[in-house]
C-alpha cells in the first residue's frame, strides 16, 4: 500500500531527502569517484553539511555556515555529471515528497547548478 506523499516540512524530511539522494549518488561509480577524489572530508561530515544546507534553504533554519559556491566552484565535473546530479536529486525529491515546497526545492537545485556552472567570459 502506497501512502500519499507529503510535502517537505521538517528536519526529518530533509534528512530523508539527503540520505535518499546520496544513496542514489553512491550507486553511480563515476559520480562517486569524483566526490572521493576531491573531498578530504568523510561521508558523514559531508552529509551533515548537506543536511544543514538544505534545512537552511528549505526550512529557513539558518543552521548552515559555509560557502558552497567556493567549495564547488572548481570541481572538474563535466556537464553530463552535473545533469546526472540534478536528475538524481529530482528523483529523490519525487520519490518521497509532493507539494509546493518539494517543487521549490527542485527549482532551487536547478538554480544552484546554474550558479555553480557559470563560467565568466574571458575579457
Amino acid at each position: 500500500m502506497n501512502l500519499p506523499k507529503k510535502d517537505i516540512a521538517s528536519a526529518a524530511d530533509i534528512q530523508l531527502l539527503v540520505d535518499a539522494y546520496y544513496q542514489k549518488l553512491k550507486s553511480q561509480p563515476y559520480l562517486l569517484a569524483l566526490f572521493e577524489d576531491l573531498s578530504s572530508r568523510d561521508w558523514n561530515q559531508h552529509l551533515f553539511q548537506m543536511k544543514s544546507f538544505w534545512q537552511s534553504v528549505v526550512l529557513k533554519s539558518a543552521s548552515f555556515t559555509g560557502h558552497p559556491l567556493i567549495l564547488h566552484a572548481f570541481l572538474p565535473a563535466h556537464q553530463a555529471q552535473v545533469r546526472e546530479w540534478v536528475h538524481l536529486f529530482h528523483e529523490a525529491v519525487e520519490e518521497h515528497f509532493k507539494g509546493p515546497t518539494a517543487a521549490a526545492t527542485k527549482n532551487f537545485a536547478e538554480q544552484l547548478v546554474r550558479i555553480f556552472s557559470y563560467k565568466p567570459a574571458n575579457t
